[in-house]
């Protein structure tokens, strides 16, 4: 699979003016949906960060392309493991369910810390490169002594699959397969450079959230 600047900065002119839509939407019909009404906006910003990296990769720019992918990673690191299941829980009417949703959300959020403030801290434990055609984040992590890093992307797969999937609602199960679907692609055939690929393919998924959105009836 080949990626490259203008894939991101393309897929980014999409969904930014697309999540703005969407949050437009969320507001005037159900404020419980506008966590996943963030989500193209988000995605969009995140691909326009990653677009960043692709052009200091080829300008050789070190400064400019650890700015870059510290943005990027600020969502794939610390944004969609706590807000994806929160947003779940503001739109689940189940109290059991609900209570999952929220703690998931929290065990997320301090996943999603430990992951992306060592980095803020320690340039060195961000190294980047090009691997067939994919951005690889070889990110040094605090796990790495404690569980390899298979599991980790296990758990923070859990985290985010698992509020979709068992939700109440529909739309948000359909959304939950998709992204499920792109989980199970990305460690088939992207283990490489998991975190790039996958952000992408979940930054184009982002779109069936126009569908969520326009469906809902004023609340």
């Amino acid at each position: 699979m080949c990626f490259s600047a203008a894939a991101s900065f393309a897929t980014s002119a999409v969904l930014i003016p697309l999540g703005g839509y969407t949050l437009k939407t969320a507001w005037q019909k159900d404020r419980r949906y506008l966590g996943w009404a963030s989500f193209p906006l988000f995605f969009g910003i995140q691909q326009a960060l990653e677009g960043g990296v692709w052009l200091a990769l080829g300008r050789a720019d070190p400064s400019q392309l650890h700015s870059f992918a510290l943005g990027f990673l600020f969502f794939a690191y610390f944004v969609w493991p706590f807000l994806i299941p929160f947003s779940a829980f503001l739109v689940e009417d189940r109290s059991g369910r609900r209570l999952v949703f929220l703690a998931l959300s929290i065990v997320g959020f301090l996943i999603g810390l430990s992951l992306f403030f060592p980095l803020l801290v320690d340039a060195d434990r961000l190294p980047i490169t090009i691997e067939r055609h994919s951005i690889a984040y070889s990110s040094r992590l605090i796990w790495d002594a404690i569980a390899p890093t298979s599991v980790l992307r296990v758990v923070y797969a859990g985290i985010v699959c698992v509020p979709l999937l068992l939700s109440s609602v529909k739309s948000v199960r359909i959304f939950g397969v998709l992204i499920t679907l792109s989980v199970i692609a990305g460690f088939l055939f992207a283990l490489h450079a998991f975190t790039s690929v996958w952000c992408f393919m979940a930054a184009i998924i982002s779109a069936f959230i126009l569908f969520v959105v326009r469906g809902l009836p004023r609340h």
